[in-house]
C-alpha cells in the first residue's frame, strides 16, 4: 500500500457503511405500522359515512370472493362425487364377486 493510505481507514468505511445500512433497514422496519395500529386507528376515527362505507366494501368483496369460489367449490365436490362413486362401484362389484363365488363353493344354499 502506498504510504498515507491506512487500510485500518479502509475497514472503518466499510463498517461504517454496513452500519448506516443497517439502521436504515431497521428505520424501514420500525416505520411500517401493524394491521392493528392501522385498525385500531381507523376504528377510533370512524364516523357513520366510513362505518357505511367499509360495510358497502366488505360486502362488495364477500360478492366477488363468493362468485369466484364457488366454482372452485363446485370442481372440487363433484371431484370427491366423482371418487366416491368409483369406489361405490369398486366395493359392489366385489361383494357381488364375492357372494357369485360363495354360491359355487356352497350350490345347496340358493
Amino acid at each position: 500500500m502506498t504510504e498515507g493510505k491506512d487500510p485500518n481507514q479502509l475497514f472503518a468505511r466499510v463498517d461504517a457503511l454496513m452500519k448506516r445500512q443497517q439502521e436504515d433497514t431497521q428505520r424501514a422496519v420500525e416505520e411500517v405500522p401493524l394491521l392493528t395500529d392501522v385498525v385500531a386507528h381507523d376504528a377510533e376515527a370512524a364516523t357513520p359515512e366510513a362505518l357505511h362505507a367499509d360495510k358497502a366494501l366488505a360486502a362488495d368483496i364477500e360478492r366477488v370472493l363468493v362468485v369466484r369460489l364457488i366454482p372452485e367449490l363446485n370442481k372440487q365436490i363433484a371431484g370427491l362425487r366423482a371418487e366416491m362413486e368409483k369406489e361405490l362401484r369398486r366395493s359392489v362389484r366385489e361383494a357381488v364377486e364375492h357372494a357369485l363365488a360363495a354360491r359355487k363353493t356352497n350350490p345347496d344354499k340358493s
